[in-house]
């Protein structure tokens, strides 16, 4: 009996033994496993991206034109070309700011969009470019509300022992990475998993809002019509604003024609932004095109159509704003308008604004003033003079006129005329001319 005492003592004394070494050995596998585990570096889904414009000279500040700096939208200026720039670690060189011990497998897939906001207030396509680059550039060609995007993804892998790391290969049965690879760096997704190969698609987006500033002075249309003394002129004021009206959005602003001709039933000035090319240069450089149709723009009544650039200038430095001013006088393309004594005539402005792309028109002021700026008032519903005051050396004692006009934008850009408005003797001036 003291035999099988001393018999389970030493059976005692051996199991504890091998707990105490069971233990030790279940110890030493859950320090391996939480070693791989920490060495295991996750691939992030998504990476941060920043969005800006340059150069800095020509982005506005953010209450530029009083505009609300909480909106967060880049204040630009149309027609000035701008470069926009990402900083994101999905473009480096180095991948190691993705994930520790990681590597770029391939270049990146970058695509640049750009959408504006329509009268609805819905966000429209204008383009999408996959550049595959991490700048981009262009000019905006028209004011109004932008949305510039990027967006990119790239493979990124981990290099050897990521593939182990995730399937188990060389590991025990319990799926442990026993074969020499657990003590290697190893990157798993956010799953825990790769994909085939070790590598995952990490994507960067972001969107940048841009307010793109109208800089440039508004189209202006002025049609002058003459017509007999039992034509209700006020009616045909009205018919001559329609017709404007009409012509003025179907052209976007520019001539409707360039044969003079086709200017027989009234005469006009036009005074746009010009051609594409000139539509499209630099604030700094813009001009505007002047152009004048019909028979009232010269002295013998000669039906004509003349055209010739007009410089802007600055009109407020801080706000950016623009102002184009013709002046009518004898050495300028627009030498006057004139028109017959003892025939009633009429005039009708317009204006059109490529703020909204030249989508709308807007009634302009415009009326006959003496010298001094008194106003000339009509005679009925239509302006008639009786006596001739040109050509001005004969008749230095009647008073001079002028034909005075005025457009300004929602922006603050400025458009004026100011020419000399003559009333010709009918047998001296228009002898041979039109039909009298």
């Amino acid at each position: 009996m003291k035999k099988f005492g001393v018999f389970l003592v030493v059976f005692a004394v051996f199991f504890s033994f091998a707990v105490v070494i069971s233990a030790q050995e279940e110890n030493t596998d859950d320090a391996a496993a939480d070693e791989a585990t920490e060495q295991a570096v996750e691939i992030p889904g998504s990476v941060d991206m920043t969005l800006e414009m340059k150069p800095d000279k020509f982005v506005m500040p953010a209450n530029f034109r009083g505009g609300d700096p909480d909106r967060g939208l880049v204040n630009a200026l149309e027609d000035v070309f701008y470069e926009q720039h990402e900083h994101s670690i999905l473009y480096k060189e180095d991948a190691g700011e993705v994930a520790e011990g990681a590597s770029f497998e391939g270049d990146p897939n970058i695509t640049w969009d750009t959408k504006v906001k329509d009268a609805d207030g819905n966000f429209q396509t204008v383009s999408s470019v996959n550049t595959n680059m991490a700048g981009n550039g262009g000019k905006f060609f028209a004011p109004g509300e932008y949305q510039i995007g990027n967006g990119g993804a790239r493979q990124v892998g981990g290099g050897e022992g990521a593939e182990d790391v995730a399937t188990g290969n060389e590991g025990d049965e319990d799926g442990g990475a026993a074969g020499g690879n657990q003590t290697d760096e190893a990157l798993v997704g956010e799953n825990g998993e790769t994909a085939e190969g070790g590598a995952k698609t990490v994507t960067a987006n972001q969107a940048m809002g841009v307010l793109v500033h109208d800089v440039t002075a508004p189209d202006i249309w002025i049609a002058f019509q003459e017509g007999a003394g039992n034509i209700d002129m006020a009616a045909t004021e009205q018919e001559l604003k329609n017709k404007m009206v009409e012509k003025i959005v179907a052209n976007l602003g520019r001539p409707f024609s360039q044969k003079a001709e086709e200017y027989e039933d009234a005469s006009y000035v036009f005074v746009d932004e010009g051609t594409s090319d000139e539509r499209n240069l630099e604030p700094w450089k813009k001009t505007a095109r002047l152009s004048v149709a019909g028979a009232l723009f010269n002295d013998r009544g000669a039906p004509k159509f003349e055209t010739k650039t007009v410089e802007s200038k600055t009109l407020s430095e801080e706000n950016m704003t623009r102002q184009i001013h013709v002046a009518g006088g004898e050495d300028e393309a627009l030498k006057g308008v004139f028109v017959r004594r003892n025939v009633p005539f009429i005039f009708a402005a317009m204006s059109v604004d490529n703020g909204n792309n030249r989508g709308s028109t807007a009634e302009v002021a415009c009326r006959i003033e003496t010298a001094d700026g008194k106003e000339v008032e009509k005679d009925g519903k239509a302006y008639l003079f009786r006596v001739p005051n040109y050509p001005r050396e004969e008749y230095k004692d009647q008073p001079e006129y002028f034909f005075v006009s005025k457009a300004m934008d929602k922006s603050g850009n400025l458009t004026t005329v100011r020419m000399p408005l003559y009333i010709v003797n009918i047998q001296a001036a228009f002898e041979g001319g039109r039909n009298q």
